[in-house]
């Protein structure tokens, strides 16, 4: 499975509350243009070998990006949902690798966040 797949999974099986939907790669157009979701769309940012040793490598640093567009109309401390999803992938063994401010579209008017979550997969003898 995908980076990608592997996340979207985690967050999706995490049922966090106060986010509506988690996409993977790309947006459908209907989200795109969606205002009182709470949305989260997670895509590959590295995927890096590692672990090297007799001419090859033996593991994957991998990391993704994980957008969060939140509703117009939240009912939910944006914090709280951030939180949660940290610990959510905190939890299956990811590593926090940045957060960045919350920050309102000009577009949208919708309040967005973009986090980095990295881990290590060891890869079996291929």
């Amino acid at each position: 499975m995908s980076t990608v797949d592997d996340a979207v999974t985690l967050l999706s099986q995490a049922n966090i509350s106060g986010i509506d939907a988690v996409y993977g790669n790309n947006l459908p157009q209907s989200e795109v243009d969606s205002t009182d979701k709470t949305v989260v769309l997670i895509t590959d940012a590295a995927n890096n070998p590692a672990s090297f040793g007799n001419n090859d490598f033996w593991a994957l640093n991998q990391e993704i990006e994980v957008q969060i567009w939140y509703s117009q109309d939240i009912d939910s401390d944006p914090e709280d949902i951030e939180v949660s999803m940290m610990k959510a992938f905190v939890h299956q063994n990811w590593q926090v690798a940045a957060v960045r401010q919350r920050t309102l579209d000009p577009v949208s008017s919708q309040l967005f966040n973009t986090f980095y979550f990295g881990r290590t997969k060891i890869l079996g003898d291929d």
